[in-house]
C-alpha cells in the first residue's frame, strides 16, 4: 500500500525542508537533507522520499507552453525530479567519501526550480527567471500550487482495463483523472511492472516530429520525466513514493501532447510488415557489422528523414537486432555532441542523447513488442537535430591531433581532464578524454572522475544526466564505437553554458559535508 501523503507530511524533517524550500534557501535545504542521513542515520532513499514530498506541490505547471505577445513560450518544469533520479543512479560511480555529492547538488537546486510558470512571467525568482535575465525581487507570497494532490481512483476490473483507462486519460490530457488512476495502479504490487512499462512507453511516444524552427519544444522531456518517476519509485520503494508521484505524474498528461511521429512509425511498420511487426523483438538477432554501424551513423547525420527511416526498415527486414540498432542510434546521438562547437547548441545534442538513453533503457528492460516503433523515433530525433544544426561533418579528428598525451600517466590525464572541463575547454577536454581512453586504462576510474566533475555544477541537472546516460550506454553498448559515448559526456560538460554561482554547493561539500 502506498504511504499516505499525510504520513510523509508528519515526518519530523518535512516542515524544516518545506520552510527552507519556500524561503529559497538552497544551503539550508541541502544541509537539512544531509543531517537526515548523517546525523539521524536515515537512508538516502528515505530522505529522498521526504524531500520530494516537500517540493511536490510547488513544482507543478498548468501547461507546457504559454503565449506572450502572440508567440509561444516553452515551459519545462521537471529539472528537480530529473536531477534527483540521476543523482541516485550516479551514487555507485562516486569515489569513497563523495557518495552524497550528486544528491546534495540536486537537493540544493530545488528552491531554484519552483513555479516555473511564474518564473518565466517575471513573477517568481529562480533559475529560469535568472536564465532569462530577469532580476525578480523576493515575493511576499509563495509559489502557486497549480495541481492539487489527489486520491486514487479505480476504473475497470482487471489490471489491463485499468491500465488502458490510465493510458487514454494521459493521452487525452486529463491531468487529474490520469493522476488518480495512476495512484490506484501504483498501490497494487501486481500492477507495478506493467505500470512502469506503460509510463516509459507513454513518455517515449510523446515527442514531436521536428525541433527545427521551433521554440516551444518537447525535446524528449516526457520520456525523461517518466524515467525519473519510475526510477525513483524503484529507488525509494513504491510504497514510499507518493512525493515522487505527486511531483511527476500529473505532468505526464499536461499539454501539449505530441504523438504524430509515433503514428507515422506505426504506419510505416504496418506497411513494411503486413503480417505484423510484433515478432521483430524476438526474431531479429543479427548484429550490425562495423561497416553497417558506421554507414548508418553517417546516414543519421547527413541523410534525409525518409532515407533514414527507409534504411531502418531495410535493416529490420534483414533481421537486424532491435537492441543493436538502438545501440547504433545512440552512437549517432553522441556524434551530434562531438560535432558541435557552439555552447548554446549543445542542448540540441544533449536532448537526443538522453532521450535515446531512456529508449534503450526501456528496450533493455521491457518485453513489449512495440520496441521497433521506438527505433524510428530515436532515429528521427537524431537526424532532425543534425539537420537543424547542419552537423553534417566532424572536426573532431583535427581537434584530437592538437593534443599530445605521450609521457603522461593515466592519473595525470584524469587530473587534467577535470581541470579542462572546469575551465570550459571544449576541444581540450575532448582531446584529454580521448588520450586517456586510448591508453586502455581503467574505465571505472574514468567514470568516477567524470561523475565527480559533473557533480561540481549545480545550475542544471542535465550535467549529471548526460554523464549517467553516457556511462550506462557505454556499459551496455554492443558497437565498436562505444568510446564515443564517453567522449560526448565530457564535451557536453565542458561546453554547455553554466550559471553564476554554480560551484557554491561543491564548495560547501568540500568545506563541511565531506568531513562529517
Amino acid at each position: 500500500m502506498l504511504q499516505a501523503a499525510d504520513t510523509l507530511r508528519q515526518d519530523k524533517a518535512f516542515d524544516a525542508l518545506t520552510s527552507a524550500i519556500l524561503e529559497r534557501d538552497p544551503a539550508r535545504t541541502a544541509d537539512t537533507f544531509f543531517r537526515m542521513v548523517k546525523d539521524e542515520g536515515r537512508s538516502i532513499p528515505e530522505a529522498v522520499s521526504v524531500v520530494m514530498a516537500a517540493e511536490a506541490p510547488f513544482v507543478q505547471v498548468p501547461n507546457h507552453i504559454n503565449i506572450k505577445d502572440g508567440q509561444l513560450v516553452l515551459i519545462n518544469n521537471d529539472h528537480t525530479i530529473l536531477g534527483i533520479r540521476t543523482s541516485a543512479a550516479l551514487i555507485p560511480y562516486m569515489p569513497k567519501g563523495y557518495e552524497m555529492l550528486p544528491m546534495l547538488q540536486s537537493v540544493w537546486y530545488i528552491p531554484a526550480g519552483l513555479d516555473i510558470w511564474n518564473q518565466l512571467l517575471g513573477k517568481y525568482p529562480g533559475r529560469y527567471a535568472s536564465m532569462k535575465g530577469m532580476n525578480v525581487p523576493p515575493p511576499d507570497y509563495g509559489p502557486v500550487v497549480w495541481n492539487q494532490d489527489q486520491k486514487p481512483l479505480r476504473e475497470g476490473n482487471t489490471i489491463e482495463e485499468r491500465l488502458q483507462n490510465h493510458m487514454l486519460a494521459t493521452m487525452g490530457g486529463e491531468v487529474v483523472r490520469s493522476y488518480r488512476l495512476f495512484l490506484d495502479l501504483a498501490a497494487d504490487p501486481e500492477a507495478r511492472d506493467q505500470l512502469r512499462d506503460q509510463m516509459l512507453f507513454l513518455g517515449l511516444i510523446d515527442i514531436q516530429d521536428t525541433i527545427a524552427g521551433r521554440k516551444a519544444r518537447n525535446t524528449g522531456h516526457k520520456a525523461l520525466r517518466a524515467r525519473a518517476i519510475t526510477g525513483l519509485a524503484d529507488y525509494v520503494g513504491w510504497d514510499n513514493a507518493h512525493g515522487v508521484f505527486y511531483t511527476g505524474v500529473p505532468d505526464m498528461a499536461i499539454g501539449p501532447l505530441y504523438y504524430s511521429a509515433y503514428d507515422a512509425a506505426c504506419v510505416m511498420l504496418n506497411e513494411a510488415f503486413p503480417d505484423g511487426h510484433k515478432h521483430l523483438r524476438e526474431d531479429n538477432k543479427t548484429p550490425l557489422s562495423p561497416a553497417e554501424v558506421e554507414s548508418f551513423i553517417d546516414l543519421l547525420t547527413t541523410g534525409t528523414g525518409p532515407a533514414v527511416w527507409n534504411q531502418l526498415t531495410e535493416y529490420l527486414k534483414a533481421g537486424k537486432s532491435v537492441r543493436g540498432l538502438g545501440d547504433t542510434i545512440q552512437i549517432g546521438s553522441a556524434e551530434l555532441i562531438l560535432r558541435n562547437v557552439v555552447p548554446r547548441k549543445f542542448t540540441d545534442g544533449q536532448h537526443p542523447f538522453d532521450y535515446c538513453n531512456t529508449a534503450n533503457h526501456w528496450i533493455r528492460t521491457s518485453t513489449s513488442n512495440y520496441q521497433p516503433r521506438i527505433l524510428y523515433l530515436m532515429a528521427n530525433f537524431v537526424n532532425d537535430s543534425a539537420q537543424a544544426n547542419k552537423w553534417h561533418t566532424s572536426g573532431l579528428a583535427e581537434e584530437l591531433k592538437g593534443f599530445d598525451g605521450n609521457g603522461r600517466t593515466p592519473e595525470h590525464l584524469l587530473k587534467q581532464l577535470d581541470e579542462s572541463i572546469m575551465s570550459f575547454d571544449i576541444a581540450g577536454s575532448t582531446a584529454v578524454a580521448n588520450a586517456y581512453l586510448q591508453t586502455g586504462a581503467d574505465r571505472s576510474k574514468y567514470f568516477s572522475t567524470v561523475a565527480v566533475t559533473a557533480s561540481k555544477f549545480q545550475d542544471d541537472p542535465h550535467n549529471q544526466k548526460i554523464t549517467h546516460s553516457a556511462i550506462q550506454e557505454y556499459e551496455n553498448n554492443s558497437t565498436h564505437l562505444k568510446d564515443r559515448l564517453l567522449l560526448a559526456a565530457v564535451r557536453q560538460l565542458a561546453g554547455w553554458p553554466k550559471m553564476p554561482g554554480e560551484r557554491d554547493c561543491y564548495a560547501r561539500f568540500m568545506s563541511d559535508w565531506i568531513k562529517h
